[in-house]
């Protein structure tokens, strides 16, 4: 009986530190209808230095989808678009594991992870995502499979337009 007790506080301890707090379309208000200016920097796969791009976004909700759209100012090819969905009741963004959200202050901080390919190799894939009424972050972290190092593979910096 002593086992079956201890066994279930151990258990419940593991649930309750892996739970974590969903999102919520509503959280993403402060972005609808948006427009943004910055850059994205990113680790070139050839050389492996830091190339920096300039680049506007925009952002806006539509019923249940955070809708993006990007442009590169001197590379226009590579421009695109996206349309992620919440999933599992806040606990995807699209086809992302959310494994954390908080809000400090005014600022939105949440962190996805999926596995997936980068240069061709298996990899963990970090995306840290961060918010609030006037900036924007998002810093996308690989770390390949059988590594312990994590290194920047590219990061979204932008301001809001005024």
């Amino acid at each position: 009986m002593k086992n079956i007790l201890l066994y279930l506080s151990i258990f419940g301890c593991a649930v309750i530190l892996n739970a974590q707090e969903p999102l919520k379309i509503s959280d993403f208000e402060i972005l609808n209808n948006t427009s943004w200016e910055g850059q994205l920097t990113y680790k070139d796969y050839q050389s492996g230095k830091l190339s920096t791009i300039d680049a506007t976004m925009q952002m806006k909700i539509k019923n249940d989808r955070i809708i993006t759209n990007i442009q590169y100012t001197y590379e226009p090819n590579k421009n695109n678009s996206s349309s992620v969905k919440l999933k599992k009741d806040g606990a995807y963004y699209g086809n992302e594991k959310v494994i954390s959200n908080s809000k400090i202050d005014d600022e939105r901080i949440f962190v996805t992870y999926y596995e997936g390919k980068d240069n061709g190799r298996k990899a963990d894939i970090f995306i840290t995502h961060k918010f609030d009424d006037d900036n924007l972050k998002i810093v996308k972290e690989v770390q390949y499979k059988n590594d312990e190092n994590r290194f920047v593979r590219n990061t979204y910096q932008f301001t809001k337009k005024q």
